[in-house]
C-alpha cells in the first residue's frame, strides 16, 4: 500500500510573488514533514538563480564571485545539503521528497528510495535514466541521474531538523555547454581551480527522440513517477508557510 504524501505544485504560471519563493519551498515543505510525521512531495519551476554548497563557502574570493553572478541578474542562494554550484532556471523542473527522519545511517538507502519516482516518471517518457557519477560535471555526485553516460539531473539531500529532504532539478531545455561556462566562470572568480567538463551534462531534449519535449510532458510523467510510490493528495502552502518561506529567503540568500 502507497503511504499517503502531500503534494505541493509550483507551476510555471504560478503567481510571480510564489514563484520568487521557489529557492526555500522544499525546506519551507520539509518542515512541515518533521511537524506532522508526513510525507511531501514538490514539484516546481523557479525563476532563474544560482545554488551554492557547502563548499562553495570556503571559496577565497567568494564576495567577488557573487557579485559577478548578481551583475548577470542572478541571484545567489545557499543549499541546506551536499553538493555545489548549480544554476536553475525556465528550462529546468524542480522536484523534492520529504519525510520525517533522524536516522544518518539511512543517507543513502534516502537517495535511491525516494528519488526513484524520478526514474519511474522518465521511463514513462521512454528515458532510461539511472543513478550515477557524470565526472567533470558541475556539482558531481554519486547519485545524480544520468542518461547514455550523461548528467540530466543533480540530486543533493540533507537530514536535519528531524526530516531527510532529498531534491533536485531536471535538465529539460537549458543548455548545458553555456551553463558549464557560467559556472566555471564563477570559480575562476571565486579562486577556485575545479575545472568543469561541459560534455559530462546534457538535457532531455539532447536525448534521442526527445527534440520536442516540453515542460508540460516532463511534468506530468513526474508526478506520474512519484504517484506510483505515493499516494499524491494536494496541499498547497498555506499563509504561516509562506511567511516562513520569505524568512528563509533572508537566511539563505547570500549578498557580497
Amino acid at each position: 500500500m502507497r503511504p499517503e504524501a502531500r503534494f505541493v505544485h509550483l507551476s510555471a504560471t504560478a503567481p510571480p510573488e510564489h514563484l520568487r519563493l521557489s529557492p526555500v519551498l522544499a525546506e519551507t515543505v520539509a518542515r512541515w514533514s518533521a511537524d506532522r510525521e508526513s510525507s511531501a512531495v514538490v514539484i516546481r519551476h523557479q525563476k532563474p538563480y544560482v545554488l551554492l554548497g557547502p563548499k562553495d563557502r570556503r571559496l577565497p574570493n567568494l564576495d567577488a564571485a557573487i557579485a559577478w553572478l548578481n551583475s548577470q541578474g542572478l541571484p545567489v542562494f545557499m543549499r541546506i545539503g551536499g553538493g555545489s554550484a548549480v544554476l536553475l532556471d525556465q528550462e529546468c523542473l524542480s522536484f523534492a521528497v520529504s519525510e520525517p527522519c533522524r536516522d544518518f545511517t539511512v543517507w543513502e538507502s534516502n537517495f535511491k528510495r525516494m528519488a526513484e519516482g524520478v526514474i519511474d516518471g522518465l521511463q514513462r517518457l521512454g528515458i532510461p535514466a539511472e543513478f550515477g557519477r557524470a565526472v567533470g560535471s558541475y556539482c558531481e555526485g554519486p547519485y545524480d541521474l544520468v542518461a547514455n553516460g550523461k548528467k540530466i539531473a543533480g540530486i543533493a539531500q540533507a537530514i536535519r531538523g528531524g526530516f531527510a529532504l532529498v531534491s533536485g532539478m531536471l535538465l529539460i531545455r537549458q543548455d548545458p555547454q553555456a551553463t558549464t561556462r557560467l559556472l566555471q566562470e564563477f570559480y575562476v572568480r571565486a579562486g577556485s581551480d575545479l575545472q568543469l567538463n561541459p560534455d559530462a551534462v546534457t538535457a532531455l531534449m539532447h536525448l534521442p527522440s526527445m527534440h520536442a519535449i516540453t515542460a508540460d510532458e516532463v511534468e506530468a510523467s513526474l508526478k506520474h513517477g512519484f504517484a506510483q510510490h505515493y499516494h499524491l493528495v494536494d496541499h498547497p502552502l498555506s499563509d504561516d508557510e509562506l511567511r516562513l518561506a520569505e524568512s528563509l529567503m533572508a537566511e539563505r540568500q547570500l549578498t557580497a
